[in-house]
């Protein structure tokens, strides 16, 4: 597979900015680079491609932010629950074509523009926390392994756990980590990672490992808040973008 110039460079445009994204607020790569990705290499293949990225960059955050464990425990009613979806999801993958893969990014996508507008300000706990969490971690686990994103449900999920900035961050990155290695494991089995779309995840390690360190390193001094109308910006204009894909077109 060939690309010319303005194809490469929006892929890198992609990666640069979810790998920025990722190392400043502990999401996002996916739920950026994948688009912009899958625009030239087909959702699927956007997909596969984005895990071996993905996988480094939660492995990063994990080992930079991993003082923050000692106060942050992992919840088992969070991670199991996804860890079983996940695969179904990766299954509807591989027999769904690209067109209904893409609506489902345009959904996932929309509604996580839809969280960020209402941006609820209580926080999940007791009975009400007992019973979403688990539900939610079904639902946001068969999006992951669908379309490798589900940030629009796990971080806004965490977000309403109230955890201090770097604690949201290395949670996010725990969780997402820890999907990578049950999705990948999926993506073998089924045959999806072919050796042609392993170097060309290898491949994307070189922009991740620069435009993520700046986004850690910014994570100290640029306001989130700032930073979070920039990313709804550019994602709405990437969410009319798949829409026009998979339903208009």
């Amino acid at each position: 597979m060939t690309f010319d110039a303005y194809s490469l460079s929006i892929i890198l445009i992609g990666l640069a900015i979810g790998s920025f994204a990722k190392g400043l607020t502990g999401l996002g790569f996916p739920l950026v680079a994948i688009p912009f990705m899958a625009t030239f290499l087909g959702a699927e293949h956007a997909i596969v491609v984005a895990q071996i990225p993905n996988m480094a960059a939660n492995i990063w955050l994990c080992v930079s932010h991993r003082r923050e464990l000692k106060v942050t425990p992992l919840r088992m009613d969070l991670l199991l629950p996804a860890a079983l979806t996940v695969v179904v999801g990766v299954w509807f993958l591989d027999i769904w074509d690209d067109r209904i893969i893409i609506i489902l990014l345009a959904v996932c996508l929309g509604g996580f523009l839809i969280l960020l507008a209402v941006k609820p300000n209580f926080k999940l706990e007791g009975v009400a926390d007992r019973i979403i969490t688990p539900i939610a971690s079904l639902i946001g686990g068969f999006f992951q392994g669908v379309t490798g994103v589900s940030a629009p449900i796990f971080s806004t999920l965490i977000f309403s756990y109230r955890l201090k900035k770097e604690s949201y961050v290395l949670y996010n990155a725990v969780v997402f980590g820890l999907f990578n290695i049950v999705q990948i494991a999926a993506l073998i089995w089924l045959g999806m990672f072919t050796m042609e779309r392993t170097i060309e995840g290898l491949l994307a390690l070189i922009p991740l490992v620069f435009f993520q360190y700046l986004g850690m390193k910014a994570m100290g001094y640029i306001s989130l808040h700032l930073f979070n109308v920039a990313v709804v910006v550019m994602l709405v204009v990437m969410e009319i973008k798949l829409i026009w894909d998979g339903v208009l077109n």
